[in-house]
């Protein structure tokens, strides 16, 4: 096997440049990898696994080993793991990569808008504040770690990149590789980018959090946990359909899967379970089963995590969704949509939201192909995505037309003051280029094109509404789709309260729009409620209330006590 190479300093130290140095030299290099170098290494760790083995056969260099996902999953900084790393794979050669630890810091606020330190802050437990003396301590601690560890040896490799010259690299590394090519430095544009950061970043430090009373809490919590329990509970057993079922043990620690198979989960020191990055469908359960443990310390819980699951199926479980009068179902936060301190739950802080009267005096829409084509009395029939695979077959009645959010946007295609555009994956564009659709497709609108807009249309199913709550946090005025699905929190927005109300399928959008244009002083007060009470489920104390609560509420329905 080819000796390895593993850059061991953190990201954002020049870690893309190191990853294209070896690659643009004919070396196979794994950078990031969406977090599952890391992954690896910490779930193998818990396991007793050599790390790293998907990868280890063809590849020689790994950098970016590290995981901060926007869901309830732990940091994972396997770069941290030299020690398991040099046992793993002897002879190895072993880079850290340092800078100014003040720059750093600020480059880690600032990556990604700022949702990686929102991210941090959220899965740590602490203030965004917090986060700077906390990496600086980690750097500290881990930099001395790796120079007591490697003293006096030669496959240790330590480079300032502040200081460093391309070539200092290949000469460094060249006992051990052929890296005649070298990647630029960063530009004056990129520097100057650099330097921008730092009015951001006050921005994101001194925002200060809303003052929430407490009765203003409880009241909310109250509403929550109530419209969580489910409309009745019926005698039934746990089928599990579902791939997205499972069982989450605490009191074992363990998940299993509805035959009882331990799933690859493992709860770490940390308190996380960690899931094998070789089985992606299990984040959703992996999620769950981390909000349920940092709520609860005991318990048995059957879940189901599977977008549009509409209930009625089963024994009492916790899912993301149900159809309205489903018997057994607690509804649970959906790991991508309702996560604190992820910007697609309210929307991305110090996003531009003009205010109501500034913003364009038309209605939009921008989502992707999903929903459900409807029967003739108006009632969910057939899921979008089935639809489209029956149109990639060529299946004869397939019909993208009848799907609810393809037939809005063919009733409004050229409207002057009703913009209905369809963002559809790879998968849903063929289906429309086929069908002869492809004209509905839109660029995607970012959060400045949607909120330019006084009137933003939201529709349901049960994707749509995970853009719902972005919406209805700003200064528009959300028309929302009322389809019979519920969610985690959404029965707290009443409408005409908090939103304007649209038939199943949008079919009355013009007559609504209609009234919103006619009443823009009521447009603007249902808006100002719907951002305050967006406040309110923004709170993190209330939120683990909740989940205690609904979990408190499942054990008694299922006879483990309170």
């Amino acid at each position: 096997m080819a000796r390895k190479f593993f850059q061991i300093g953190f990201n954002k130290c020049g870690t893309t440049f190191i990853a294209k140095l070896f690659q643009m030299n004919g070396y196979s290099a794994v950078h990031w990898a969406e977090g599952a170098l890391a992954e690896d290494i910490g779930y193998s760790k818990l396991v007793g696994r050599k790390p790293l083995q998907p990868w280890a056969g063809g590849t020689v260099a790994f950098t970016d080993m590290e995981s901060v996902r926007y869901l309830n999953m732990p940091i994972v900084q396997g770069f941290r793991e030299f020690r398991l790393l040099d046992e793993s794979y002897p002879g190895s050669v072993f880079l850290l990569n340092t800078r100014r630890v003040e720059d750093w810091i600020i480059s880690r606020y600032s990556h990604r808008g700022g949702s990686y330190a929102r991210a941090q802050a959220q899965i740590r437990g602490v203030a965004l504040g917090d986060l700077a003396d906390i990496w600086a301590a980690e750097w500290e601690s881990h930099l001395a770690d790796c120079r007591t560890y490697f003293a006096g040896r030669a496959e240790f490799v330590e480079i300032d990149i502040d200081r460093a010259a391309p070539g200092d690299y290949r000469d460094a590394l060249a006992p051990w590789f052929h890296l005649p090519q070298c990647p630029p430095r960063p530009d004056a544009k990129a520097r100057a980018n650099r330097a921008s950061y730092l009015p951001g970043l006050a921005r994101m430090l001194t925002a200060a959090e809303p003052a929430i009373a407490a009765d203003e809490r409880d009241a909310m919590s109250d509403a929550v946990v109530a419209a969580a329990c489910p409309a009745r509970l019926a005698a039934a057993v746990h089928r599990h359909a579902s791939p997205q079922a499972a069982v989450v043990d605490l009191d074992r620690d363990e998940v299993r899967d509805p035959g009882g198979a331990a799933l690859p989960l493992r709860r770490g020191p940390d308190g996380f379970f960690h899931a094998d990055p070789a089985f992606p469908r299990l984040l959703r359960i992996a999620t769950a089963a981390n909000d349920i443990a940092q709520a609860a310390d005991r318990g048995i819980y059957h879940i189901d995590m599977t977008p549009g699951f509409p209930g009625d199926q089963d024994g009492p479980l916790l899912a993301g969704c149900r159809r309205a009068g489903a018997a057994n179902v607690f509804l649970w936060p959906m790991p991508w949509i309702h996560r604190l301190g992820n910007d697609g739950h309210l929307g991305r802080p110090g996003r531009a939201d003009p205010p109501f009267p500034a913003k364009q005096d038309r209605a939009v829409f921008r989502g992707g192909l999903s929903g459900y084509a409807l029967d003739p009395e108006g009632q969910p029939l057939r899921p979008a995505h089935e639809v489209v695979g029956d149109v990639l077959v060529g299946a004869s009645k397939a019909d993208l037309r009848a799907v609810t959010r393809v037939a809005l946007a063919l009733r409004h295609a050229g409207a002057a003051d009703i913009d209905i555009g369809l963002t559809p994956d790879a998968r849903g564009e063929r289906a429309m280029h086929r069908a002869g659709l492809s004209h509905l497709i839109a660029a995607r609108g970012g959060d400045d094109f949607l909120l330019s807009h006084r009137y933003l249309v939201c529709l349901g199913a049960t994707s749509g509404p995970e853009d719902f709550l972005p919406l209805a946090n700003s200064h528009s005025v959300v028309l929302l789709e009322e389809d019979g699905w519920e969610m985690f929190s959404r029965a707290l927005f009443k409408p005409w309260q908090h939103y304007i109300p649209l038939r199943p399928g949008g079919g009355d959008l013009p007559e609504r729009l209609a009234w919103a244009r006619a009443n823009p002083g009521e447009c603007q007060q249902i808006s100002a409620r719907a951002r305050a009470l967006c406040r309110l489920l923004g709170d993190r104390r209330a939120r683990q209330d909740q989940l205690a609560r609904i979990l408190r509420d499942y054990r008694l329905a299922t006879g483990q006590g309170a």
